[in-house]
């Protein structure tokens, strides 16, 4: 057991599994199948036990870190912030995704996120 605490603490790996297995990330608005307007969409999310810190913030293996937000699968912004904006100018169908990170930037694993699917008008 020593030997496994020593391996991981050298690889830099996150002991504390029960952040991801309590953890959770959801989209509050919009939701999976909305349509909205072109331009800067307001996005809420809601996040438990998960403390949201600065993305700047390094605090290898504690237990807090913030939002990955993607579209169409390319990175737009990380945030600390439950609310934010991103910017959607083509019509169509578009993927919005938010992943949980750790503050020293290793995603949770296994992967807590959520996504939906919007259509821009």
């Amino acid at each position: 057991m020593l030997i496994l605490s020593l391996l991981l603490a050298c690889t830099g790996a996150h002991e504390d599994t029960a952040v991801e297995d309590a953890a959770t990330l959801t989209f509050l608005d919009p939701v999976d199948g909305d349509t909205v307007p072109a331009g800067d969409v307001a996005v809420s999310v809601i996040v438990d036990g998960f403390t949201l810190e600065a993305p700047a913030k390094h605090n290898e293996g504690a237990p807090e870190g913030y939002i990955t937000v993607t579209v169409d699968g390319a990175v737009a912004l990380t945030t600390a912030e439950t609310q934010f904006t991103v910017t959607l100018a083509d019509a169509g169908s578009h993927t919005i995704g938010a992943e949980l990170t750790f503050a020293d930037g290793d995603p949770l694993d296994p992967a807590v996120g959520d996504e939906i699917t919007i259509t821009v008008e």
